[in-house]
């Protein structure tokens, strides 16, 4: 098999090429066969316990858009550095998910989900008392890095409690309850800075964080075997000793590994772009609205989210036999929708808006739903946790760069009456948009299954 080797810009040009590496990736992948399992209802203690912490990762990822004019006002600064400080999340958060992902695999979910918390908890009460936009930063960073021991334990716990028929749904489930956090981090959010102010109210968020930190570490209790693997098939000789020292280097030899990164880190790089820093303040831009009112559109993305990941989820684990063909289609429309916001934001009205940014959560929901469930159907568990935390950190990656980028060229034209005019937001998704195409990286391997099992 002739090894694909991506162009160099390849993961700055996330959607066209990662269409392309969807059809590699359908190659590279044989079809597994699934067994029965059963269910110990403990497992929805886990869920339930687990969505509760995931509602804050959520809310944390998207909370600067909404009480960015109050930072830029109370540390008199400017959207390069406003974008600096967001993007310390997803930094924290990317490198340390190997790590994490490690540490469920040998540990357990349960301690990495209960004292990660705890980290996020003291970084609300850093950000909420800091003094400059430095030490906003660390205590940015250190949300990031605590809310980060989440997802990755979740799909290992939802591995070994849950059948294999219903993860896709219950992964949705989780991303739902995520978005839960979304919303409230809109309206909700903004309402509570302008009462209480932007400082108290992230107080106040420390402290539910560590009261959940509690629950998980009383309520939830790890499982006591491990999952068998999806295939009945005997594992690959390389796949022997997954849970050797050097099992690591051993799934970033995969191709596989490198695809599916590539297309994480495009795919969520310019959405969290635009949901987690510049949607409310865009919306007030095109719509000459309020901030609570901006962040009252701008609950729409995570309702749509809401809506498309346990849909998709439950419609791929009952009627869709392919998920590349799915994942596929949601590239597509997401293109179209950064075609729109680059090129036709002047002829956005309130009516098409609404049904943008509805469309948009939708997609996201139905495509993060759909491919971590690929990942889950062709890794064995001993290494879900390993594999899932080296893939993660690529969805943070993206929206670290770009959302300092994008600032800075906000920055370039300027703020006018103390917003950023619709001239500024056209040229910064206008690198969004470009970064949806990419050259043919080259020729396409042959048919051989690659599989991290």
């Amino acid at each position: 098999m002739l090894a694909h080797v991506p162009h160099p810009c390849f993961t700055l040009f996330p959607c066209l090429s990662a269409l392309t590496n969807l059809n590699i990736y359908r190659k590279l992948t044989m079809p597994c066969v699934k067994k029965s399992q059963s269910r110990d209802p403990h497992g929805w203690v886990v869920f339930g316990v687990i969505s509760s912490v995931y509602f804050f990762v959520f809310f944390h990822r998207v909370s600067i858009s909404v009480i960015a004019p109050d930072l830029l006002a109370a540390f008199q600064t400017h959207a390069t550095a406003l974008g600096f400080m967001s993007s310390m999340y997803f930094y924290l958060y990317a490198l340390e998910q190997p790590l994490v992902g490690y540490l469920s695999d040998v540990f357990g979910p349960r301690r990495v989900v209960g004292f990660w918390s705890l980290a996020a908890a003291l970084g609300c009460v850093l950000f909420g008392l800091a003094p400059t936009i430095g030490w906003a930063a660390v205590g940015r960073g250190l949300i990031g890095f605590g809310v980060g021991g989440v997802y990755v334990p979740a799909i290992k716990a939802f591995a070994q409690w849950f059948r294999e028929k219903e993860f896709a749904t219950m992964t949705g489930l989780l991303l739902a309850s995520g978005n839960l956090g979304a919303i409230v981090a809109t309206t909700p959010l903004a309402w509570m800075a302008s009462v209480w102010g932007w400082r108290s109210s992230f107080l106040i968020i420390g402290s539910v964080t560590f009261g959940l930190a509690l629950a998980t570490l009383v309520l939830f209790r790890d499982h006591d075997a491990m999952i068998e693997p999806l295939s009945k098939e005997p594992p690959l000789k390389s796949a022997q000793s997954v849970t050797s020292q050097g099992s690591g280097l051993w799934i970033l030899r995969s191709l596989r590994f490198w695809i599916l990164a590539a297309i994480l880190f495009g795919f969520f790089g310019t959405y969290f772009t635009f949901q987690g820093l510049w949607a409310t303040p865009f919306i007030m831009s095109i719509l000459k609205l309020d901030a609570l009112r901006a962040s009252g559109l701008n609950i729409l993305i995570p309702v749509g989210f809401i809506l498309g990941a346990p849909l998709s989820g439950w419609l791929a684990d009952r009627i869709f036999h392919s998920k590349v063909d799915v994942l596929l289609c949601f590239l597509a429309l997401m293109t179209g929708i950064w075609a729109i916001l680059a090129l036709g934001c002047h002829a956005l009205s309130t009516r098409s808006m609404i049904a943008l940014l509805l469309a948009m959560g939708g997609i996201a929901g139905g495509f993060a739903t759909n491919l971590w469930a690929l990942v889950r159907e062709t890794t064995s568990t001993p290494i879900l946790g390993l594999t899932s935390g080296l893939l993660n950190p690529f969805p943070l990656l993206g929206p670290a760069i770009l959302q300092g980028w994008t600032g800075a060229i906000l920055d370039r034209v300027g703020r006018v009456d103390g917003i950023y005019p619709p001239a500024a937001y056209k040229n910064a998704f206008m690198v969004c948009l470009l970064s949806k195409f990419a050259e043919d990286p080259g020729r396409e391997p042959g048919g051989e299954c690659l599989k991290l099992s």
